[in-house]
């Protein structure tokens, strides 16, 4: 309900794949967004996510979590072995494939996970049927579609006259005729770069970032030199960071930051969802020795590659 992939360590992982609203063509309907539930067998490494999960719920430590959680998956093979299929709740139900390792999954159509467009239906659309009259010409013989168009000559030539002048504005208008040295003045720096995922700050309104270049004179003591080259750094946020939880609004994710009463949380958007994490790392092994440490503190916490 609150993530986009859950794996079960050594099993496999469900995931949620949304599809966005959509015009199809061939119907003449527009149709609502939808959410569908999968299973990969492939995906099987161990995140902490459900370890998280499990050792919050039953109130023990990871190990404990992870040793209940290596009997359940060996008690569902062994129930999917004897009885032929496995019915996961409201999420749907494994049956044998081709290998052991390698279970299908048929998932449910009224599981919650996957109803949260219930109700949307799709909107049916006449497309509009524009027709062109054409004048019937002097003699009553009405011009055919394929008959070319013939532009008089003279025509033409004003045509490439004001064509030229135009051209000859725009060069005389972008190009600048004062020799001497030029000036930087401040300015927004909108070409930086275009992002999906976005920095939010928990404690101030949300804004995509933009980067504020400012002509400074020198500075005329060493205070002042100092105070300018603070103020420029800024704490880069790495390939991988670790998060500790994902949330579908950016509300609930405030909400979240202002229950736990924790300064190192920051929320990050990516991907439409509003991540909660608490560092970042430039390398995986940096990542994950950074997990490692932050279990205890944070147990559901996990890797994300941004």
């Amino acid at each position: 309900m609150h993530h986009e992939c859950v794996v079960v360590p050594g099993f496999g992982a469900f995931m949620l794949n949304h599809e966005s609203a959509r015009y199809d063509a061939k119907t003449q309907r527009f149709l609502p967004p939808s959410r569908t539930l999968g299973f990969n067998p492939e995906v099987r490494h161990n995140d902490a996510l459900l370890l998280g999960s499990i050792s919050r719920r039953e109130g023990v430590s990871l190990e404990n979590a992870r040793l209940t959680l290596d009997a359940s998956i060996a008690a569902l093979r062994g129930q999917l072995q004897h009885c032929g299929e496995v019915v996961m709740g409201h999420l749907g139900v494994f049956t044998p494939g081709v290998t052991s390792e390698s279970p299908v999954f048929n998932p449910s159509d009224d599981s919650l996970a996957v109803r949260r467009f219930d109700g949307l239906q799709p909107l049916n659309i006449v497309p509009l049927d524009y027709e062109e009259k054409v004048e019937t010409e002097a003699y009553g013989s009405e011009p055919s579609a394929n008959d070319p168009v013939v532009i008089p000559f003279p025509l033409k030539i004003v045509a490439s006259v004001v064509a030229v002048i135009v051209g000859l504005g725009i060069l005389y208008s972008t190009t600048s005729l004062v020799s001497g040295p030029r000036v930087n003045f401040a300015s927004l720096d909108t070409g930086i770069s275009s992002r999906i995922e976005r920095v939010i700050d928990s404690t101030v309104s949300v804004s995509r970032e933009i980067l504020l270049n400012i002509a400074m004179p020198p500075a005329e003591d060493d205070e002042a030199v100092t105070v300018a080259a603070t103020a420029q750094q800024t704490a880069p946020i790495g390939r991988y960071i670790l998060v500790v939880g994902s949330f579908p609004t950016e509300k609930a994710a405030r909400s979240h930051i202002a229950q736990c009463k924790d300064e190192a949380m920051k929320i990050i958007e990516m991907d439409s969802n509003y991540r909660v994490y608490v560092a970042s790392a430039s390398d995986i092994n940096e990542a994950q020795s950074l997990a490692s440490s932050l279990s205890e503190r944070y147990p559901g916490v996990w890797v994300c590659r941004r």
